[in-house]
C-alpha cells in the first residue's frame, strides 16, 4: 500500500482554509497566535491531501489519543503523522497501518541531537564512521522520533528500541513488524516509519492553491542516495524445541 509524504515550505501567514470545517477554525481561535498558525496550516495541508488522494471535499473529524497524537475519529480512514522544522511542514499519510514522521534541520541543533537519547554502541560506531557524524546523528534522531510517533514514547527508548543502521535493522519490543527510512534532502533530514512495512513511498511538494508536485518515489529496497537509510524490524529467532 502506498504512503504519501508531502512537504510544504511556506511563509504566508495563513493558507486557504476552504476545506476545513467551521468548527475546527473556530476552535483554533482559542489557541495562542503561534500555535494557531501552525495548527491551521497543518490541518489545511492534511485537508488538501485528503481531497487530492481520496476525494474528501472537507477534512474529516479529528480527535486526540491519550498521548495527544491526532488521528481521524473514523477508524476506517487513513492514518497520518505531522512534523515541523522551521517553516517546513511535513505530513505522512497511509491507508493501512500506522505511520510516524519526523524532520530536522541538519546542523541546527547539535546539542539536542546528541542528548536526545543514550546511543547504543552500534549507533555510536556507525555515526563515528560516517563522513559527517553530526548529519548521521541527526538522521538517527529523526528515525527514533518517527518511530516514537507510532508507539507509546516509553517504548521508544533504551532496550525497547534499538537501531542498527550498519546492518539495516531495528529491534522494537512494541512493534515486531516495522520499517523506517530516512534521507537527507538539502538542509533537511527526514524519516518515515510505518507498520508493518514501507513498500511504496511517494514524495510530494505542496505549492499552495491546491497544487501538488510529485518529487520522487521509493519502492521496496531501492536505494535513493548515499545518505539513504532503511531499517527493518528484526525479531530474534526462536530456538527450535527438541
Amino acid at each position: 500500500m502506498t504512503c504519501h509524504f508531502v512537504r510544504w515550505t511556506g511563509t504566508e501567514a495563513l493558507p486557504d482554509l476552504q476545506r476545513l470545517p467551521d468548527a475546527l477554525i473556530a476552535a483554533a481561535q482559542e489557541l495562542p497566535v503561534w500555535r494557531r498558525e501552525r495548527y491551521l496550516k497543518s490541518r489545511a495541508l492534511l485537508a488538501e491531501m485528503m481531497f487530492y488522494f481520496f476525494g474528501y471535499p472537507v477534512l474529516p473529524a479529528i480527535t486526540l489519543s491519550p498521548d495527544e497524537r491526532p488521528h481521524f475519529i473514523d477508524p476506517h480512514l487513513p492514518d497520518f503523522s505531522l512534523a515541523y522544522a522551521g517553516n517546513t511542514l511535513a505530513i505522512l499519510l497511509s491507508e493501512e497501518g500506522k505511520v510516524g514522521i519526523d524532520i530536522e534541520i541538519v546542523h541546527l541543533r547539535p546539542t539536542h541531537v546528541a542528548s536526545s537519547h543514550t546511543q547504543t554502541p552500534a549507533e555510536t560506531a556507525w555515526i563515528n564512521a560516517q563522513s559527517d557524524p553530526l548529519e548521521a546523528a541527526t538522521q538517527l534522531c529523526t528515525l527514533r522520533q518517527a518511530i516514537t510517533k507510532i508507539s507509546d514514547p516509553e517504548f521508544s527508548h533504551g532496550d525497547n528500541l534499538r537501531l542498527h543502521p550498519a546492518s539495516g535493522r531495528l529491534r522494537s519490543s512494541y512493534f515486531p513488524s516495522l520499517e523506517a527510512i530516512s534521507d537527507i534532502d538539502g538542509y533537511l533530514a527526514w524519516a518515515c516509519a510505518r507498520t508493518p512495512t514501507i513498500n511504496h513511498l511517494m514524495t510530494w511538494h505542496y505549492q499552495g492553491n491546491g497544487v501538488m508536485h510529485k518529487t520522487g518515489e521509493i519502492i521496496q529496497q531501492q536505494r535513493q542516495s548515499r545518505s539513504y537509510i532503511k531499517l527493518t524490524s528484526h525479531v530474534a529467532e526462536k530456538v527450535p524445541s527438541a
